[in-house]
């Protein structure tokens, strides 16, 4: 059964107003145990087998998986939920609930977001390191306004060099390697949802939403 991402949208609601459950249920267990033993026909076999579940099964995951505390249990939960996302992609034929999923595991992992005022015009992110945090886009979650400029300063030993997701978002960007005290900018043109990363270090994340 083909869904739209609007039903898919509507899944993540329902259950994340619901108090998620620790415990995984059959189905998700059994893909996990799957795809530890990297047994790709299993995977398929099971997803097709439960077509019809598959997306509420993958919401209910995904939101027992983003109230886990432990950074390390987190991650671990999000590579099989985007894997279980993904194989469904294969049999249903159907990007959709993929592109959620990545999109609610990237906001997750971002500040809430901020609107920063414009120097001169322009919007400043940090791409920095300290004894605290290492590697990092500060802030890494800005909404501005259509038409501004966005210049990314890096304050790193290390070069980075700011990348679209575009699978998740509106893409356009794409920056040469941004080397210690050099910097960046863009110019959005385009109302929507921006993320990026360092293609550098891939655990740099960082997003733009553009209002009209």
């Amino acid at each position: 059964m083909r869904m739209s991402a609007i039903v898919f949208s509507a899944l993540f609601v329902i259950f994340s107003s619901v108090t998620p459950c620790r415990s995984e249920s059959e189905i998700a267990a059994m893909f996990k145990k799957a795809l530890y033993s990297k047994d790709s026909k299993a995977m398929t076999a099971i997803v097709e087998n439960n077509e019809d579940i598959i997306p509420a099964e993958i919401a209910m995951l995904l939101e027992a998986v983003l109230s886990e505390k432990d950074a390390k249990e987190r991650e671990a939960g999000f590579y099989v939920v985007e894997y279980m996302a993904n194989e469904y992609k294969n049999v249903a034929k159907n990007a959709n609930l993929l592109k959620e999923v990545k999109r609610r595991i990237f906001d997750s992992r971002l500040s809430p977001p901020v609107r920063p005022s414009a120097v001169q015009g322009v919007y400043l992110i940090q791409g920095m390191s300290s004894e605290a945090v290492k590697n990092v886009f500060l802030p890494d979650n800005i909404i501005i306004k259509n038409g501004g400029v966005v210049r990314w300063v890096n304050h790193d030993k290390t070069a980075h060099l700011v990348a679209s997701v575009q699978v998740i978002g509106e893409g356009g960007m794409f920056s040469p390697e941004i080397g210690d005290g050099q910097s960046w900018e863009h110019k959005f043109y385009k109302p929507g949802e921006y993320y990026y990363i360092c293609f550098i270090h891939k655990v740099m994340y960082g997003k733009v939403t553009v209002e009209e």
